[in-house]
């Protein structure tokens, strides 16, 4: 019976390696789209929206609302 019992545990520590490798490649994949899409958004989508937002301050300037509030 010892042996048995020495097979199971051995089956089942091998089982449960398995198990720990893919639950650490689904975490990599999944970290690595977190970062390609934070690196897409930092550098790709943050200067668009920052020229546009200063182009925004720009022609509200130029325009002459500096900032004033309407009397109401």
């Amino acid at each position: 019976m010892s042996s048995k019992s020495n097979f199971e545990t051995v089956l089942k520590w091998i089982v449960v390696v398995i198990l720990a490798v893919v639950a650490l490649k689904v975490v990599a994949s999944i970290l690595g789209i977190a970062f390609f899409l934070g690196g897409f958004l930092l550098f790709r989508v943050l200067p668009l929206v920052a020229l546009v937002w200063v182009g925004y301050k720009v022609i509200e300037w130029l325009r002459g609302n500096r900032g004033t509030q309407p009397n109401s």
